[in-house]
């Protein structure tokens, strides 16, 4: 694998994974007939996956350009705050580390010892995806994507499923944003399929229809963690430039326990951008 080609699948694997025992415990279903979609939304809400700190183990499977290439990954969270992920081969030593903040992409390409550091705007524009981190961390553990809520959400339901279509994903505006930023993320759209029982995302498609471009996530075994709800197993497919399909299943999840997110770059690495 030469340089050039092992630095830009690395990042793009990263891109695409930033991009489960079965609870026994049965809940009784609500009927929503005669109510407000708001209360399905606060629902949901209620039962999402709370903590100040998660860690996994979890094997990642993604698939591009027809090949599919599996590893073994570790999973750091701290709330609202970083997002530290260390992969290795199936068999071998460490190949690359990421550290996702809230304004910065980190990542350390071990087998040809270099290094990037970079902002959203650099990755978005570069790779044309739509990277955000409250997104990302909310696809990582079934949480729903934040959304603004008006009288114009289609809501539906069927004998597994209840459907909320057309949320617009909420940002976080700053106060230098131009008024076609704002205009433009009103393209951006969000569809939910909710569990009639747990109230958690099984499904969800996120699209945006100013760049072609969506991701259509699936959650599958619920498994229950200090009396919350996570899925073990985690599906993406990732329509962009670079279509892909990544696979994520956790094992060995704790909660709120003490995490290093080292991120020491060797003095000998060159930094180098995609």
């Amino acid at each position: 694998m030469n340089k050039v080609y092992s630095n830009r699948f690395l990042f793009l694997l990263i891109i695409s994974v930033l991009w489960s025992c079965k609870s026994t415990e049965k809940t009784k279903r609500i009927s929503l007939e005669g109510r407000k979609t708001e209360h399905l939304i606060q629902q949901m809400k209620s039962k999402e996956f709370d903590f100040e700190t998660f860690s996994a183990k979890a094997v990642i499977s993604v698939e591009q350009d027809g090949k599919k290439n599996t590893f073994k990954s570790t999973v750091r969270i701290k709330k609202d705050s970083a997002i530290w992920i260390s992969i290795t081969p199936l068999f071998g030593i460490e190949m690359a580390r990421v550290l996702v903040t809230q304004d910065t992409v980190k990542l350390i390409n071990r087998l040809e010892k270099h290094y990037f550091i970079g902002d959203y705007d650099y990755i978005n524009s570069r790779f044309n995806v739509d990277l955000e981190y409250e997104v990302l961390q909310a696809i990582l553990l079934g949480n729903s994507i934040a959304f603004e809520f008006d009288e114009k959400v289609k809501y539906s339901q069927n004998k597994e499923h209840y459907y909320l279509g057309n949320l617009k994903k909420r940002k976080a505006r700053k106060a230098d944003d131009k008024p076609k930023k704002i205009e433009k993320q009103k393209e951006e759209i969000i569809s939910l399929w909710i569990n009639q029982e747990t109230f958690k995302v099984d499904k969800f498609i996120f699209s945006d229809l100013t760049a072609d471009r969506f991701i259509l996530g699936e959650y599958k075994n619920q498994m229950k963690v200090e009396d919350q709800l996570v899925p073990e197993y985690l599906h993406f497919e990732v329509q962009s430039d670079v279509p892909s399909i990544v696979e994520l299943q956790y094992s060995r999840v704790s909660l709120n326990q003490p995490l290093k997110f080292s991120f020491n770059i060797s003095s000998k690495y060159e930094q180098v951008e995609f």
